[in-house]
């Protein structure tokens, strides 16, 4: 028998595509995270029915079409409102990037259905999509977002996340998805006790990987300059009057976080203004870390390179250069080929270079009268936060992790609450306090537990101050990686294929 309306295409890729589209609201703001698991079982189901692997590409593609379609909208308010970009080419230039991403997830499952087909799908389907997450995390600087275990930070499987990562959430949440379809399809209870995962997860979300190391008074400042005035000359003044008059007010902080490209001046420009507020901050024994682009001095071997970088200055030290850029936003791929097509490819300060790869945590000074304790903070640019492996190895040395940023590029779309949310998951991991400043919002302290502490309204000159905990220890995500996950997909990949195996041979005689 046929399965009806599975054979009719269009009608199939258009459930797939619907369901893809509902997968993002099981992320932030929302957290409808049923929705994730409806979403899921549909493309799985439709799989199911494949027999090769161009049929498995084709519906995964039209699901991920969805997915990105809907989950990454809020890039047309950087083409189309900051951009320059006009309406009619932004929304195909966004369709092209999500067909683009969609990609991905098809080309895994086809990969999938061409070397194991249906043998042992229920398993197969959750590791091919863990390892396609992982592959969209690196490949081409990669993009990290949009994972499906994102949507459980307030579940039960929160408690996975300081073991396996936002990665092993996916494989559970998936894995829970086909051992329901295998029990009910097979009439089998024991595909139930995967769901023992869940509540194993609750238990864990009781245990304390990490230990409290000290204590920091912190505060992060939101300029609030309208993005289609950050970088114009007049501005220059009136945003270093606005930072500078609101941390005067926070002197009895450790330590106050401006955000990304706070100071749009270069930062052997901003050297008199620094030098003055560095000295007023010592004496006040409060460390000021703040975004600002970087160049290289003439005479040195990258002279006239720039880097997006923040420094820490007054108490504290150390300088940071963003490793993970953003296409299009920080550089520009093909730049002699493209650059002067349309104003979104030549959009301020997008010529930067990338930072090296392991470079020491910034450090800051607690004077406690005659006391001093010695903290490192491992700072993340925009969104290099959303990268897991990034932020677990600089995590490990660090008692506190930072993340600047200017989400105004995105206006109040579902980009900067989708970018809390990963900031939410990054702390979750490796149970450090995550302090978090950005330019119009969404400022926020989060603690060890992936919990909002202290926010700060959206589009508002306002200061957050709280207490952050310092946190020392690894958590088992930070100590073994993606390791657990490599070894256990290999051994059901390993197992599908030898039951493969021996259903061809047992086939032949039957023929």
């Amino acid at each position: 028998m046929t399965r009806g309306w599975c054979n009719t295409s269009w009608f199939s890729y258009l459930v797939l595509a619907t369901a893809g589209a509902m997968f993002p609201l099981a992320l932030a703001p929302l957290f409808w995270w049923p929705l994730g698991l409806l979403s899921g079982a549909i493309l799985y189901w439709q799989l199911t029915s494949c027999s090769t692997a161009r049929q498995a590409f084709v519906r995964t593609w039209w699901y991920g079409l969805g997915q990105f379609g809907a989950g990454v909208s809020w890039v047309y308010v950087s083409m189309h409102d900051h951009g320059g970009t006009p309406a009619w080419l932004a929304i195909p230039m966004v369709a092209v990037f999500a067909a683009f991403l969609a990609t991905f997830p098809a080309a895994w499952m086809a990969a999938r259905q061409r070397w194991f087909g249906q043998t042992l799908a229920w398993l197969t389907f959750p590791v091919f999509w863990f390892l396609h997450e992982w592959f969209r995390s690196w490949f081409m600087t990669g993009f990290p977002w949009l994972f499906v275990g994102d949507a459980h930070l307030a579940t039960w499987l929160a408690g996975w996340a300081p073991l396996l990562g936002s990665y092993g959430l996916s494989f559970i949440v998936l894995l829970t998805v086909t051992s329901l379809s295998q029990g009910w399809r097979q009439r089998q209870p024991a595909y139930l006790l995967f769901l023992l995962l869940w509540p194993m997860g609750a238990w864990l979300q009781g245990v304390e990987w990490t230990q409290r190391s000290g204590e920091l008074q912190v505060s992060a400042v939101q300029g609030n300059v309208p993005q289609e005035l950050k970088w114009k000359r007049e501005q220059i003044e009136p945003t270093i009057a606005t930072y500078f008059g609101e941390s005067r007010q926070l002197w009895q902080s450790d330590v106050i976080l401006w955000p990304e490209t706070a100071m749009t001046l270069l930062y052997d420009r901003f050297r008199p203004y620094m030098d003055a507020l560095a000295e007023e901050a010592q004496q006040h024994n409060t460390t000021i870390i703040t975004g600002i682009p970087y160049r290289h001095p003439p005479g040195t071997e990258l002279a006239g390179q720039y880097h997006n970088s923040v420094v820490a200055i007054g108490n504290g030290q150390g300088m940071y250069h963003k490793q993970r850029l953003v296409p299009f936003g920080e550089y520009v791929p093909l730049e002699n080929l493209i650059r002067g097509w349309i104003p979104f490819f030549d959009l301020e300060m997008s010529s930067f270079l990338a930072g090296d790869a392991y470079q020491p945590p910034l450090l800051v000074r607690q004077q406690n009268g005659d006391e001093e304790s010695l903290f490192l903070l491992a700072p993340f640019i925009c969104y290099e936060i959303a990268y897991p492996g990034l932020v677990r190895r600089n995590a490990s040395n660090a008692d506190l992790l930072i993340t600047v940023s200017n989400d105004a590029w995105f206006g109040d779309s579902l980009g900067p609450k989708q970018h809390l949310a990963l900031a939410q998951m990054r702390a979750l991991e490796t149970q450090r306090y995550v302090l978090r400043a950005t330019n119009t919002g969404i400022t926020a302290l989060i603690n060890s537990d992936g919990e909002i502490v202290e926010r700060l309204p959206f589009e508002q000159v306002a200061t957050l101050t709280a207490s952050a905990e310092m946190r020392q220890g690894m958590t088992p995500y930070m100590i073994w990686g993606l390791w657990p996950l490599y070894l256990l997909s290999a051994i059901i990949l390993l197992v599908a294929r030898r039951q493969q195996r021996t259903q061809a041979l047992t086939a032949v005689p039957s023929n």
